[in-house]
């Protein structure tokens, strides 16, 4: 079993951490719908007898601030995890195309997982590649940045189990920081890659990140090479504001995808109705490519 390092030894938080950990082997042996069933088993036998939506709202404000237990972990994924998932799902296959790759080539990718949160876009990212890219040569280094450690351990753990489920070389590189101390400390930890993929769910309508976008777009067109930019998120206003921000602020770019909106079909459970639901998650997009040629390999970001 897992052992969460955050969790308070008690009875029923071991029962809580047995929860997930059984959660984690389904997304291994089965995929994420598996995973989500199993979130929402841990939810319906241990989470909602002691933290409601109202408190969970109040304590994480709506879901903006960093997590700090098991339990906002868990009524967390059961609440957004698989509308997030399946949104994230429909615009990489939008943008990268439906086609199968069959061919073994050898690649070295890098993928930045901003504000990480459970790894969810990472999960869907490696979903994607394992159902149409041959990824037996691969080698995938994804760095997860997330300011909480309780769901950070969690992306990690997520990242290793699906991860297992092919055949690429992974390394996982975690960053227990705010986007800012990650910027401001880690410029340089992207190591020389084929391409370099940075994923950005459900982030960019928070204040403090967008106010990091002038820093973040100068690391962007740090790193040596071909990048790419998906950014995911449900249709507020303040997503709007932090896509068409970050497409701004960034130059010599190719849109894959420009701002739009979309909609998706998802399987979800109802915590206020405490049922099964089948309901549609609207959501906001976007895909930039564009090519780095540094002549300084040594670039600093500006401060």
């Amino acid at each position: 079993m897992i052992a969460f390092n955050r969790a308070a030894n008690t009875q029923s938080a071991q029962s809580l951490a047995e929860h997930i950990s059984h959660a984690a082997e389904q997304l291994q042996l089965h995929g994420f719908d598996r995973y989500y069933n199993a979130m929402v088993g841990a939810y319906v036998s241990e989470v909602y007898k002691t933290l409601n939506y109202p408190s969970f709202a109040n304590a994480t404000n709506r879901a903006q601030a960093p997590l700090t237990s098991l339990e906002q972990a868990v009524i967390y994924t059961t609440l957004y995890g698989k509308s997030h998932f399946d949104r994230f799902s429909e615009v990489i296959a939008q943008i990268m195309g439906k086609n199968k790759r069959s061919e073994a080539i050898a690649r070295t990718i890098n993928i930045v997982d901003y504000g990480c949160g459970q790894a969810i876009a990472s999960l869907a990212l490696l979903s994607y590649l394992e159902k149409y890219v041959n990824w037996e040569n691969f080698t995938l280094n994804f760095h997860l940045v997330e300011p909480s450690r309780t769901t950070l351990d969690l992306a990690v753990l997520l990242v290793t189990k699906m991860s297992s489920r092919i055949a690429a070389n992974v390394v996982i590189h975690q960053y227990n920081k705010s986007l800012s101390d990650f910027l401001e400390y880690d410029s340089e930890a992207l190591a020389t890659a084929d391409y370099s993929m940075h994923l950005f769910s459900n982030v960019l309508d928070i204040d403090a990140v967008q106010q990091q976008i002038p820093s973040l777009c100068k690391y962007l067109h740090s790193i040596e090479g071909k990048q790419m930019v998906i950014a995911v998120g449900p249709q507020y206003s303040n997503n709007y504001q932090g896509l068409q921000q970050l497409k701004r602020s960034l130059n010599d770019v190719t849109v894959k995808q420009d701002v739009a909106d979309f909609s998706i079909e998802s399987e979800i459970y109802s915590i206020k109705n405490n049922h099964w639901q089948h309901s549609a998650s609207y959501g906001v997009m976007m895909g930039l490519c564009f090519k780095n040629t540094l002549s300084d390999k040594n670039i600093k970001i500006a401060a």
